[in-house]
């Protein structure tokens, strides 16, 4: 066991592994330089190099140099490898909190007692290398809610079996003795102990970079399932979406199908650009009012829908007025003018229409044909056997009420209501 577990070699593959991270890394940060977490991984890696190297020569060069400094750029290295953790979950790195290990060893290194104890120094060691681990690992575990990657899990394990490790060292130091002497052999234990630490550091740079490109697939996939001008769904990942939902769903959902009222006339009174902040503004208030299991897409030019779970006709439809009703007082401000937006709302459920999205989404559509034909600016539920096409006979018929021009008076309903 002694000779297939030789300190010294651990720590020679040790720095050649950190070494390899540092040229690897430092070659993506030629190609990035503007990126902040490939700069502190770079930094972080050699400075571990140069710790590793230093401690690793503890025989041939000063106590100073090789456990003081060694180990405090060892330190170094691992409270910046903490900060880039920082900057990857977009927080701005903190270079003090990254070298405040180093410097509370540099502070105790020259007194007497950490001259003179082994033990004191690894308890130090320990508790300060353990804590960056543990620092580590909370941040990518509190990222899952905010971007869940598939490997958050497997990365904050590696970076708490790396706080465990030298949590061990510092319990084996007082269990079995001190982790070497200048006369004796090393531990078995704590042979182990650096082995492990070895490993799990290789681990923690592959688990970061593979997070990393999560990241860039996961937002790659974003962008082709949002719309570009609205940021909410595009019809085909609501399709996706809607259908999955609708699959599982053994309780009525409702789905609303929204149409904003004579929006190509707020194109041709006040340009595009007025027309696309009508939408932005649009999708954002709708997208305030969702539920986290609430699904929100742009599936037309101005047109939008919303699947609800757990909701029936009923509830679909409250939800629908009170959206209506917000829209309603939606003013957009255009080179000093006042645009007004309404919406018609066509509502329909499962528990009147079949359980799947193209005959909802139908049945949504006839109720939105209903409330446009009615004088637009009003929700309107889907009725079973209404016929679209009687609709659009009433649509024809009543012309100023149904395609009234743009800042033509409201329509007021019969409960006194616009």
């Amino acid at each position: 066991m002694d000779q297939l577990l030789h300190l010294p070699t651990i720590f020679v593959f040790h720095a050649c592994s950190t070494l390899i991270s540092a040229l690897l890394v430092g070659t993506l940060w030629r190609r990035r330089r503007d990126s902040v977490l490939l700069g502190i991984l770079t930094f972080a890696a050699t400075v571990g190099f140069v710790g590793t190297i230093l401690h690793a020569m503890r025989g041939a060069l000063p106590f100073p140099v090789s456990s003081g400094l060694g180990l405090g750029a060892s330190m170094l290295a691992m409270g910046l490898f903490w900060q880039a953790i920082v900057v990857f979950e977009g927080k701005r790195p903190r270079y003090l909190h990254a070298a405040a290990g180093a410097i509370i060893w540099a502070c105790l290194f020259f007194t007497p007692l950490f001259q003179s104890s082994i033990n004191v120094r690894t308890t130090v060691l320990g508790l300060i290398m353990g804590t960056y681990s543990l620092l580590g690992a909370l941040e990518i575990w509190r990222g899952r809610l905010r971007e869940p990657l598939p490997s958050r899990k497997l990365a904050a394990g590696v970076h708490c079996a790396r706080a465990v490790v030298w949590y061990l060292v510092l319990v084996g130091t007082f269990a079995f003795g001190p982790v070497y002497t200048d006369q004796g052999p090393y531990p078995t234990w704590f042979v182990l102990a650096s082995l492990a630490q070895t490993l799990l550091i290789i681990l923690s740079v592959i688990t970061l970079m593979i997070l990393a490109l999560e990241r860039d697939e996961r937002r790659s996939r974003l962008v082709s399932e949002r719309d570009p001008l609205t940021n909410v769904r595009n019809r085909r990942s609501f399709v996706a979406e809607a259908e999955a939902m609708l699959s599982r769903q053994s309780a009525p959902a409702a789905l609303l199908l929204f149409d904003i009222d004579h929006f190509k006339q707020i194109n041709d009174t006040y340009g595009h650009a007025a027309g696309d902040k009508v939408l932005m503004e649009f999708s954002a208030l709708l997208e305030g009012r969702m539920q986290s299991d609430w699904l929100l897409a742009r599936i037309g030019g101005e047109e939008f829908a919303c699947l609800i779970p757990n909701a029936g006709i009923s509830e679909g439809a409250d939800i629908a007025e009170a959206m209506r009703r917000a829209v309603e007082r939606l003013h957009t401000a255009v080179d000093g003018r006042s645009v007004l937006v309404t919406v018609s709302i066509g509502v329909a459920a499962t528990d009147e229409a079949a359980p799947s999205l193209d005959p909802l989404l139908a049945a949504a559509d006839v109720a939105l044909y209903q409330a446009k034909a009615d004088g637009r600016n009003r929700v309107r539920r889907h009725v079973p056997g209404f016929a679209r096409r009687t609709m659009l006979a009433k649509d024809h018929a009543q012309p100023n009420a149904a395609n009234q021009p743009l800042g033509h008076k409201r329509v007021t309903r019969a409960d006194g209501r616009n």
